[in-house]
Order: structure tokens, then sequence, then C-alpha cells
């Protein structure tokens, strides 16, 4: 992995640059570019590039490939591409580096922001140099990921070894002691001797279930001496639902698993533990690996008829969440980069974060490979009350309350009535929170929002609903009396009203067509869509068509 961190090593380039030659020698001024421009360079920018960058990416020495004394050098580039795009400062690598958006050039301090706005605003007139018209061939991005970055041993697929065999071999019992005992060996060890039965049952029944065993249990053991007693216990503990509730503690802590927001108010997640609950269920019933990690991810596309399935999406809505935050967009981002570290962290093995900002240091991922991952959730929306049933409860269900709702059609009605205009201004409360653009985002009708602009409404939504919460307190004196008495009259049909389903905290798909996804500031480097990690390959996931359904994200 040595050269994929010299490689990353010299990409972070815009260092100091140093070709003191050239730069007591200006350049006459040509045609094409006008006087003033010409001055602004002479006197701003040849001086800042000598001072700071010819050292490192000049004549004598460039780094990461890359000269910066000419031009035609600059917008041939390094190893990254192109270190400018004339006329656009946010396209160009140039004024990332100097502004630690992503390198950080030069290395040994960063430049003083009126030194930065200099170089911002020559690219902004078109990075105009005196005697170089820029011409020269561009050169070819190198690959980020080498061979040897694929061929490390995690990025292999996985095999199925003999075990290895030895006619001296009397200790082991299963191929997995034998892959021990070859270990063993190679380094010059043996065994240690086998375990007395208290010890025995002791280890097994804490590594199983997480619980000592009972004293009945070890004199059961104990007393027990047909051969396959150390087998039956061990049935006996996976067979325990003890055993799940263990297992599932590891899980939950990977995937950030909690029953509360999380920040200062750490408000109360109620629905939480039905996602806590599928995971035990998945330990002890067995599901293979592949089922689980697929249901978490995408349930309600594998099985939306599945409550079990469902549940298990909870997974996406584990991250942390704060009821008033009025910077919603900041707060999206932040659960997108939430579930998309946690998806790297548990499910690849693989700690993505770095990548967030620029290339990883030392691991073969691309900045480009965290945002076409997260790429695969920025088409989500959250659900707060999905119900957990299958086709015939819902059905069941929607006869019952359809049956209510045409029982209490009248008395709803006054309710309505009185409730709404309280309901309405406490909205307006609500929203006046946010910025102006926010706010707009809000009135619009959801059809004629983009799939952002819904995610957004939808996290408004939730500050919406919490002002909602103090609804009773709104009304006073006769109205109260009156709202009471109405109230009163709609318990007399509690019978008819079914009883609420089971639901849970899910995801659903916003939209059709997604809101388009860049790497912030590097538009240039096009749409990010999902896609794997490039040192696993290049070929795209194939993301079919779903099945139309209310509980599907499809």
């Amino acid at each position: 992995m040595s050269k994929l961190v010299r490689s990353v090593a010299v990409i972070a380039w815009i260092g100091q640059f140093a070709n003191p030659a050239s730069a007591s020698e200006p350049v006459p001024s040509t045609p094409e570019i006008p006087l003033e421009q010409v001055k602004f360079f002479e006197e701003h920018i040849r001086p800042l590039l000598v001072a700071k960058c010819f050292k490192c990416h000049g004549a004598d020495k460039q780094s990461g490939e890359l000269r910066l004394d000419s031009l035609g050098a600059m917008l041939a580039g390094g190893d990254s591409g192109a270190s400018i795009v004339p006329g656009s400062p946010g396209e160009s690598l140039l004024i990332e580096a100097v502004r630690y958006e992503s390198y950080e050039m030069p290395p040994d301090g960063k430049l003083a922001d009126d030194e930065i706005e200099l170089l911002v605003k020559w690219v902004e007139i078109g990075a105009p140099w005196p005697g170089d018209s820029g011409d020269a061939p561009v050169r070819e991005t190198v690959d980020k990921i080498t061979d040897d970055d694929r061929n490390y041993w995690c990025f292999q697929p996985l095999s199925h070894p003999q075990p290895p065999q030895s006619s001296a071999d009397h200790w082991s019992r299963t191929d997995i002691d034998r892959f021990l005992l070859a270990r063993l060996s190679d380094a010059g060890l043996r065994p240690q001797s086998e375990a007395d039965r208290i010890t025995l049952i002791r280890r097994a029944t804490q590594l199983v279930t997480g619980l000592p065993p009972t004293l009945e249990e070890v004199d059961a053991f104990l007393s027990d001496d047909s051969p396959d007693a150390y087998r039956r216990l061990i049935e006996r503990l996976l067979d325990s639902p003890q055993r799940g509730e263990h297992l599932a503690r590891f899980w939950l802590d990977l995937v950030r698993y909690a029953e509360s927001d999380g920040y200062r108010a750490d408000g109360y997640r109620p629905q939480a533990w039905r996602y806590r609950d599928y995971v035990i269920n998945a330990f002890n019933s067995d599901k293979p690996y592949d089922l689980f990690v697929m249901e978490q991810l995408a349930g309600d596309e594998l099985d939306p008829h599945n409550p079990q399935a469902l549940a298990a999406t909870g997974y996406l809505r584990a991250g942390i969440y704060e009821y008033n935050q009025r910077d919603a967009e900041g707060q999206w981002k932040t659960m997108l980069e939430d579930v998309t570290d946690t998806t790297a962290d548990t499910f690849l093995a693989l700690g993505l974060g770095c990548a967030k900002c620029h290339d990883h240091k030392f691991d073969p991922i691309l900045q480009t490979d965290y945002y076409q991952l997260q790429a695969f959730f920025s088409n989500v929306g959250l659900q707060d009350e999905t119900p957990l049933a299958t086709p015939a409860e819902l059905e069941k269900h929607q006869q019952q309350q359809q049956a209510w709702e045409a029982a209490t059609a009248d008395i709803r009605a006054e309710l309505e009535a009185m409730e709404q205009p309280v309901l309405e201004r406490m909205e307006k409360e609500a929203v006046k929170m946010f910025v102006p653009e926010l706010q707009a985002m809000w009135n619009k009708p959801a059809e004629e929002r983009t799939a952002y602009e819904n995610q957004i409404a939808f996290l408004i939504e939730l500050q919406v609903i919490d002002k909602w919460k103090s609804l009773d307190s709104a009304f006073k004196n006769e109205a109260k009396e009156k709202r009471d008495a109405l109230r009163e009259q709609l318990k007399a049909f509690d019978e008819l009203k079914p009883s609420p389903l089971p639901t849970g905290l899910t995801v659903t798909d916003i939209a059709p067509d997604p809101s388009p996804l860049y790497v912030p500031g590097k538009s240039r480097l096009g749409e990010m869509v999902p896609a794997f990690l490039t040192v696993l390959g290049d070929e795209p996931p194939v993301i079919a068509p779903t099945e139309a359904s209310p509980q599907s994200t499809g």
C-alpha cells in the first residue's frame, strides 16, 4: 500500500513553488490581454506564485507531476488533472487547495485571505498570463487505484480453503480446530489441556448468552455422563432467547442504535425498539447474513408485505436528530453523512469518513467513492409512522377505520372547524423560525417540490408537529368546554374504532428521480450516482424496478 500513500501524498499539491529566474524577467504584454490585467498579474499573481508555489511546482521540482510556472502547465495539470479552470474559481483545484477545502497548500501554512482572493480574482477574469496563451496538451489523470490495491487480501472474494490435514492430529474435532492447530504448529506451540467441566460450561454459557450458568445448570451438566453431553449443552444454549439478546448488543453498537435522538434534548423514540427486536429475532432464528444485510438496507423493496422486513429498515433511522435545529439543510447533510459513514463502518469494515473531504490518505478510497455510496441513500424520505402489518391486517384496519369515520363524521367536522385555525396559526409560528429560503420550500405544494425540497420539508414538518403538541393548552374557557364535550362524544364510538396498528421508523423513496448529488465544491466531477468502491471494480450496481406498494420505497 506504500505506493498508494506516496501517490496520495504527491496529489496533495499546490504547495510552494520556486523559479526565481523567471520572476525577475517580466514578460511583455500580448495584444490579447488588456493592460490592466497584465499589471494585475505582474504586480500580484506572479510574485505570489514565485514566493509560495514555484519551489515545489517549478522547473526544478514537480511534486505530483505538477508545474505552476506557466499557464500551459497549469492547464495540463498534474496527477489530479488541470489545476485551474479559467473563469471558474469554484471548479479549480488550485483554489480548493489554497482554501484548504480539499488539499491543504501550501502545506506549511495557509495563504492570507487577501492572497487567496487575488488568486480567485485572477482565475475569475480568465487566468491571463502575459506571453503564454496556455497552449499545451492536457495531461491524463493517473489511475489513483493501483493493481496492488486491487489485489490486497481484504478486497478479494471469499474463498473456501481446504482444512490442513495431519496424520499426527489427534486433537482436532472440527475443521476450525484443524486450521487452529496448523497455525499453532507453525508457531511452535501446542494446544492447552482441555478445560474441566465446570470451566467448560461457564465459558460456553457466557460466550453464547453473555450470562453465567445457574447452579442448577451446572449441576445438570456435571451429572450428565453421556458422550454427547457437551453437544446437547451447546444446542440448549443456541436455542436460548438470551443468545440473540447477547449477540444483538454487538450489532446494535455497530449501527449506533439508540432509543433517543441524541443532542441536549435527547427526545425519546417510542418505536425504535422494533428495530432492536428485529435484530434479536434475526440472531435467534439464524437468519442468513446476506438476507440480514439486505433487509436493513432495503427491506421495504425486498419484501414490502413483511412487517419484519419493514422494521429492519429502522437501521436507516438510527442516526442522531436535533428536534429544534433550524438549519434543516445542514441537519439533512449530517443525517446523510451519518448513514454513509455507518454503512461503510458496519457493512464494509472500512472507515470512509476521511474521503468525505478528500481522497483517503492511506486506504484506496477516493472522495468520489464516498459520495457514490451516499448516492444510494440520497433519495430516501423519512417516515415515522409506517404500519408494520400484513396486507390482510391493513385491509381489516382500513375497513374498521372507514366505518368509524362514517359514524363520527359530524362530530369530527365540528372539532376540525375549531382546531384547524389554531393548527394553522401554530404551523406559521413554527415555520417562521426558518430562513426565507426554507419557508419557500415549505410553502410549495408537495407535488411541485424537488426531491431535495421534500426531504427538507419533512424536517420542517417535524417541528410543526412538535408545535402542535401544545394544541390542548390553546383552548380556554367556553372553547375548551365545547371541545372537551365533542371529544367525549367521540369516545362513545370507541368500540367501532380499530386498535392502532404497530408502527415503526422507516424510510421511503422521496421521488422517482432523486435530486442530483455532487461532491461539494467539485461539480466538475459530474453527478454522483450509486456505485461500488472503485477498488472493487467498475461494474455498476443493478437497481431493478420495484413493486408498487404502499409500504415500498419504489
